[in-house]
């Protein structure tokens, strides 16, 4: 039986030898347009590879998810990237088709998906072919999980996943996305919260009549506006809250709006409940009648049909720094590149929301790429960073702890 190191001395030499077909990959891979909810293309495409990469099986499941397996083993593994992207943009403003992905200088590859979250998913797929072509996979199981309606519905369609396949039960979740290659052992959570506030409408020119919504809305945006009493978690700092959106509610431009709903984003740090978030909530409208606050829901089809609804809430996770898996992932990181990995935190949601959040699957992240550049025209991936990353993917079922 080979030791780790050599286990991982193969990935390193095998990995190497498959840049040129990564980067194909990763090309095909953005020239499929998966724009939330028009998933479904791109997921019959990965399904593909995934039987042509040798996985033991590949399912698309009835949410529209696809998950492919690699080994038999007790210790079950799942590495779960998002299928969707956001909107394309107007190519004007990227100076390139975003679909026809470009090689920029430095051997970065820039397209609609690059770094969120193709180049993270044709990672997580091919290290899942290392395994298999090297006989790695005998002592764990790795579901590769390509998901769905994150970029909207972010835990959702994993939530899902998981009720339709409830015999995947993974002991330990990695959530590939960009991390400039850093280790994350957790982010903050987000809610989205409604305040509606309730007038009466009246024409513009005997506005006395009515009861302006907007007006008295201000003094409530004020102070959301100014609000910093927050819990301070030691890792992840403050949470926050910003108001988004306001709609008015009138029959037309000149009349003063009979509804005024406010919509705010409350960033979680500390796990704080709903019934905390809309307590909270409640001291930004004191003393203005009839104004009351909720957790927002969607409803939502995903491109297969599958109805999904959604509380706008998700909650924070964090992983302890001594976590066995965490640990496992700084092992991997610093035997593969004879340096020590940073550990570190997103700051922003997701689909570990979920699975650790609410499940409490230990759950570490990672990826390659800058993620400042999500839902951006210079959205982009560098090519050694991939490779890099696929290298630790598939080095982690090698370090984590196995079940007996």
């Amino acid at each position: 039986m080979i030791t780790k190191k050599e286990a991982l001395a193969q990935i390193k030499e095998y990995v190497k030898a498959q840049e040129d077909e990564v980067v194909q990959f990763l090309k095909d891979f953005i020239a499929i347009e998966s724009v939330t909810y028009n998933e479904g293309n791109a997921i019959q495409f990965l399904a593909g590879k995934m039987k042509e990469f040798g996985f033991d099986e590949v399912r698309v499941d009835p949410v529209g998810n696809v998950v492919g397996r690699v080994g038999s083993g007790k210790t079950v593994l799942m590495y779960d990237s998002h299928i969707d992207t956001v909107e394309l943009g107007d190519p004007a403003d990227w100076g390139m088709d975003p679909l026809k992905a470009q090689m920029e200088e430095g051997k970065v590859l820039r397209g609609r998906g690059a770094v969120d979250d193709k180049g993270c998913l044709t990672g997580i797929t091919f290290a899942g072919k290392a395994l298999k072509a090297l006989g790695l996979d005998k002592d764990f199981t790795l579901w590769v999980s390509g998901s769905i309606s994150e970029e909207d519905v972010e835990g959702s369609c994993v939530k899902a996943m998981l009720e339709e396949n409830p015999d995947i039960k993974p002991d330990f979740v990695l959530v590939a996305e960009s991390s400039n290659n850093r280790v994350i052992r957790g982010h903050k959570g987000r809610a989205l919260i409604k305040i509606d506030v309730p007038g009466k409408c009246a024409h513009a020119s005997t506005a006395w009549r009515g009861d302006n919504a907007l007006v008295k809305a201000l003094p409530i945006m004020e102070k959301v506006d100014k609000f910093q009493d927050f819990v301070e978690d030691p890792f992840l700092g403050k949470g926050s809250i910003e108001v988004t959106m306001v709609e008015c509610k009138a029959p037309s431009l000149n009349t003063i709006p009979g509804e005024a709903i406010i919509t705010c984003d409350r960033r979680i740090s500390c796990g704080e409940s709903i019934e905390d978030l809309l307590k909270e909530t409640a001291q930004f409208y004191e003393g203005i009648e009839g104004v009351t606050a909720s957790i927002d829901t969607e409803k939502v089809k995903t491109y297969t049909g599958y109805d999904i609804t959604c509380v706008d809430y998700f909650p924070s996770w964090v992983m302890p720094e001594d976590h066995p898996l965490i640990k496992a992932g700084v092992e991997a990181f610093t035997e593969l590149f004879d340096k020590a990995p940073v550990v570190d935190k997103w700051e922003f949601c997701t689909n570990a929301t979920h699975m650790c959040g609410r499940l409490g699957i230990p759950a570490i992240g990672y990826g390659p790429g800058d993620d400042s550049l999500c839902h951006s025209t210079q959205d982009k991936v560098p090519v050694d960073e991939l490779m890099d990353a696929i290298c630790f993917y598939a080095s982690l079922p090698i370090m984590v702890p196995k079940k007996d």
